[in-house]
């Protein structure tokens, strides 16, 4: 099943920001071990990472920009990388992963 027809893309709000802000930093899913605590590409184990893990900060995410396509990387991972899928993760929780991992984007 496609990852965009699972479910109408919720509203941002403070508590699915914070939620998103726990699973990243979490070690259900273990962004920050790659992706770093803010973001930068730079966790414990990013050294070991080839190609080494996106830096949200100033890098173009693979996938898609929008929301929608940051769930659906989160969702079904990225071919020809090591950033693997999380479908076992509730949707609600890759849903909010998607508003935080933006939330760590350079503002322009």
């Amino acid at each position: 099943m496609a990852a965009h027809a699972l479910a109408k893309t919720p509203r941002a709000t403070p508590q699915l920001l914070a939620q998103g802000k726990s699973v990243y930093e979490g070690a259900t899913a273990g962004c920050s071990a790659c992706h770093g605590l803010t973001g930068e590409g730079n966790g414990p184990v990013a050294f070991a990472i080839k190609p080494p893990p996106r830096n949200f900060k100033t890098e173009a995410f693979r996938g898609g920009e929008s929301v929608e396509k940051v769930f659906t990387t989160i969702t079904l991972g990225l071919p020809n990388t090591r950033m693997v899928g999380y479908p076992m993760l509730p949707e609600v929780e890759r849903w909010a992963l998607a508003y935080y991992v933006l939330t760590l984007r350079a503002k322009k």
